[in-house]
């Protein structure tokens, strides 16, 4: 804090996380999401917010995630149609799934499946920003900024022993 009113000589990133707390607080579902993003925008933001890891400044942040889950959700089930469609016609279900003929007729790797990889690893980027992967996990602080009880933590345990 010294350094933040005098200026910073050396000129080091400063440490300014022990000054940032905002309020653990769920925000508004955006209307755009899709409904496999809204499911998952319900569950995570409840886990999120029961360990103090969410707030409305994150909205944008876990949006992009939510959304990013359902369009993975979408690809993930075109490639289970695609390799349903394989086993009915007697084809290669492997094949059938990572690869693709080009009109050429030459085998590359599906584009389906170059778009499920992509959106896993994002998807593991935007966990990671949260704190929601083992790695992550220890480099994330919780806020400690809770909205208090209708009648505060001091008059509560007042009720509470009578």
């Amino acid at each position: 804090m010294i350094k933040l009113l005098r200026g910073n000589p050396g000129r080091r990133t400063l440490d300014l996380s022990d000054g940032v707390h905002p309020e653990v607080a769920i925000p508004d579902v955006p209307t755009h999401l899709s409904l496999d993003a809204r499911k998952e925008w319900r569950r995570i933001t409840a886990e999120l917010e029961s360990v103090g890891l969410i707030s409305r400044l994150d909205r944008s942040a876990l949006a992009i995630y939510c959304q990013t889950w359902g369009r993975l959700l979408l690809a993930e089930r075109a490639l289970s149609a695609k390799q349903k469609q394989a086993r009915e016609e007697g084809l290669d279900e492997a094949e059938a799934v990572f690869t693709q003929q080009t009109p050429t007729g030459f085998l590359r790797e599906s584009a389906l499946f170059r778009v499920v990889s992509k959106l896993q690893q994002d998807c593991d980027r935007y966990l990671a920003s949260f704190g929601m992967s083992p790695s992550s996990r220890s480099r994330v602080k919780a806020s400690d900024n809770r909205q208090g009880d209708l009648f505060g933590e001091a008059q509560g345990d007042a009720w509470n022993s009578l």
